[in-house]
């Protein structure tokens, strides 16, 4: 066998779903649904759609936290879809509901809709596409809300609002609950966390995946209220967590083992940290034609598996994933026989991954026309390092349900119509049927595909996170801040 390029997940990965998250946000949401649902029907509205949420972290309540904003629309559409039936024929919609409207609100120049009136009653004049089908509605209501993290980040207040076409400058409220807080939650936030050698030992040794999952759960929010706390009193790293030891953060020369340099025509670029958040970094994007390569060196004794995330999506299959549950680049070791620098390119795509889509630099608005419900991520770069554990025949694997969407090669043909579309999200979510952002340039796919060798696979048990680093793409030229989205 050649020496391995990317690795499954799991080993079962081929013979059956990996390891789903299981979100308790999207339980609760689900269950809370059916007050949606009923204020749309005791309205009367006839197309609704859902915009950005707000997210306060503790700092106040903002537009661009982190992807919390974008997919908690994402979520609530999609379970409005799963939720809505007709009173006489339960495989035909009561109401249309209106795909990805923050988009196309976007588009209009009406991203402004919270804060200027104006905007708001503006969005009701334009066209906005179903989520299934070709038709083009105009809404009757929109739908936003909130979702606040509690100090000690143990749990979150989620408000789920609504403003009408009748009264655009009031939103009312439709549902309200508290859910606790896991390690999704703590990711979508954009909250740093780090894991000591001893928490990934323990995690490695889990067996039971539902176990292991409610273990990760409690020990990612540990480690990301310890690191708020420091963050909000301005500390330094506890003694042993400095930065890019072990234990410490990770940085670009030391995540969990790898070494990340990127490079835009042959010339390095450094990213540099966030001054406002612990554990992010960012990067001037190149010019509009660079070629850009990450490369990934091992500079471990062991081999690593390493999910690079570009815009969100996955350089292996363009997965939209967790990083947990996504194929990964199998790394040797250093000093041993085999290379221990792989350079990526691009996207491997194709049913053998024999296929790549470079690397390009778009303009801000031609990524987010690309990147649909991935807005969020558009200008972010993902690293995250992974051991292997010990894998047995007795291992389980927890799966839970999800609203967070489909993958993008089953997406356009699930939405040929409103019954496909609600039967898909039923099987990708696992649920069970009952009734009741310019002008800045960030990094992307092309959209045309060359040849590249296939890379071999092998099975990588276990996968547990050592260390992971995020870097955002700032505006070219001046790199000056931005206004925040608010679509």
């Amino acid at each position: 066998m050649k020496h391995p390029l990317l690795a499954l997940a799991c080993g079962l990965a081929l013979l059956a779903p990996a390891a789903a998250r299981a979100d308790k946000m999207d339980v609760q949401l689900n269950e809370h649904m059916p007050e949606v649902v009923k204020h749309i029907k005791g309205k009367g509205y006839k197309n609704v759609g859902v915009l950005r949420f707000r997210a306060d972290k503790g700092n106040g309540a903002f537009f661009d936290v982190g992807p919390i904003n974008g997919n908690m629309a994402e979520r609530v559409e999609n379970l409005m879809v799963l939720h809505d039936s007709s009173k006489d024929e339960a495989s035909k919609p009561a109401f249309g509901i209106i795909h990805e409207a923050g988009s196309a609100a976007g588009k209009q120049k009406l991203g402004g809709w919270y804060t200027k009136t104006d905007d708001r009653k503006k969005l009701f004049s334009v066209d906005y596409p179903l989520a299934w089908g070709n038709s083009k509605v105009k809404a009757d209501a929109f739908f936003t809300g909130k979702i606040a993290l509690s100090a000690n980040l143990k749990t979150a207040s989620v408000t789920v609002e609504c403003f009408d076409a009748r009264s655009p400058a009031t939103l009312s409220k439709v549902a309200e609950f508290k859910v606790d807080s896991d390690r999704h939650l703590v990711r979508d936030f954009l909250l740093p966390y780090t894991l000591t050698k001893g928490q990934r030992v323990a995690l490695a040794r889990s067996r039971d995946g539902q176990q292991k999952e409610q273990q990760n759960n409690e020990i990612v929010l540990q480690q990301a209220q310890k690191q708020q706390k420091q963050q909000q009193n301005k500390q330094k790293p506890q003694e042993g967590q400095k930065p890019g030891q072990p234990d410490g953060p990770a940085t670009t020369q030391s995540i969990g083992g790898v070494v990340l340099k990127i490079m835009a025509s042959g010339k390095e670029i450094t990213p540099k940290v966030n001054s406002s958040q612990t554990g992010l970094y960012e990067m001037e994007c190149p010019p509009k034609g660079s070629e850009i390569v990450f490369s990934l060196e091992n500079t471990s004794d062991k081999e690593l598996g390493v999910v690079l995330k570009v815009g969100g999506r996955n350089t292996i299959g363009e997965q939209m994933e967790e990083a947990e549950n996504c194929r990964k680049w199998l790394i040797p070791a250093k000093g041993g026989e085999k290379k221990n620098v792989y350079d990526i390119k691009g996207y491997r795509v194709g049913e053998k991954f024999d296929s790549m889509k470079k690397f390009v630099v778009l303009s801000k608005d031609e990524a987010m026309q690309l990147q649909g419900a991935l807005q969020d991520k558009v200008d972010l770069v993902e690293v995250y390092v992974f051991h292997s554990g010990p894998m047995d025949d007795k291992m389980t694997i927890s799966r839970g349900v999800s609203a967070r969407g489909l993958r993008g090669d089953m997406s356009k043909k699930a939405r040929s119509n409103f019954s496909t579309l609600q039967q898909t999200l039923m099987k990708e979510g696992r649920w069970t049927k009952s009734r009741g952002r310019d002008g800045a340039d960030t990094i992307g796919p092309d959209k045309a595909a060359i040849s590249a060798p296939a890379p071999d696979e092998k099975d990588f048990p276990n996968p547990t996170e050592v260390k992971n680093l995020k870097i955002r793409i700032r505006p070219g030229g001046a790199g000056g801040t931005e206004d925040p989205p608010q679509n």
